[in-house]
């Protein structure tokens, strides 16, 4: 895939603010999917950091999820593992 040194510009400072990759794409006219495949292969040539973890290997829920929801996760999650025969 390739972006020309514009797009790229607009790629970097944009993701350094923080903008989602749909914001992102929006602005170059690519779909996010698209920057998130340039992102992948160009990450580490531009020091660009991942934001969070893509995945939590601890077999819980990832702290980040529990801290970005507006409800409470970590509740839920204990009501979805109960047994139906157990009082909530």
């Amino acid at each position: 895939m390739s972006m020309t040194d514009e797009q790229i510009e607009v790629i970097v400072a944009m993701y350094e603010e923080g903008a989602s990759f749909r914001v992102i794409g929006e602005a170059i006219d690519k779909t996010a999917d698209q920057v998130k495949h340039w992102m992948r292969l160009n990450r580490s040539v531009y020091g660009l950091q991942k934001r969070r973890p893509a995945v939590d290997r601890g077999g819980a829920l990832s702290e980040f999820v529990m801290h970005d929801c507006p409800w409470n996760v970590r509740l839920g999650n204990q009501l979805i593992q109960k047994r139906w025969t157990e009082v909530a």
